[in-house]
């Protein structure tokens, strides 16, 4: 009697190579965690960086559209004029600020300004964002305007 179906003897894989070949799966999906981790990092240090950045130039842009003698521009601390980038020493502060300038978030942003520096009749503005032990800062020197 002919059988009609003929069997193939076929190995399939032993136990051992199943657990070997979980083993190397396990060890390539903890470096792609890892590496997932350093990349979600990686953008939180830049979002942070950014929003300092912006922050910084947002109040270096409003000082510089302001009037030459418009009293935010005013030198009250003559003391820190040496050191414009001291941000201990200030003229004016803005703490707990958030990424859009607004109260509750982790920034804290100081200017200073100096009269007559680098020449007469111009001021050195100096703007410093902390946040976290980092800090940005952006400086600019404003004229006054031709007569």
């Amino acid at each position: 009697m002919k059988t009609l179906f003929h069997v193939k003897h076929t190995r399939g894989f032993t136990l051992v190579e199943l657990m070997v070949s979980v083993c190397i799966m396990a060890i390539a999906f903890a470096g792609l965690a890892t590496m997932q981790v350093a990349c979600i990092n990686g953008n939180s240090v830049a979002s942070n960086l950014t929003t300092g950045i912006t922050l910084a130039q947002d109040k270096m842009e409003e000082l510089n559209s302001l009037d030459y003698n418009d009293p935010l521009l005013a030198d009250i601390n003559t003391g820190n004029n040496s050191s414009l980038d001291d941000y201990s020493n200030y003229d004016y502060k803005e703490e707990d600020i958030g990424s859009q300038g607004e109260a509750g978030g982790m920034y804290n942003r100081i200017y200073n300004v100096a009269d007559n520096t680098p020449i007469t009749g111009r001021k050195t503005v100096v703007v410093i964002v902390t946040w976290q032990g980092h800090s940005m800062k952006v400086s600019s020197i404003i004229g006054a305007p031709y007569s």
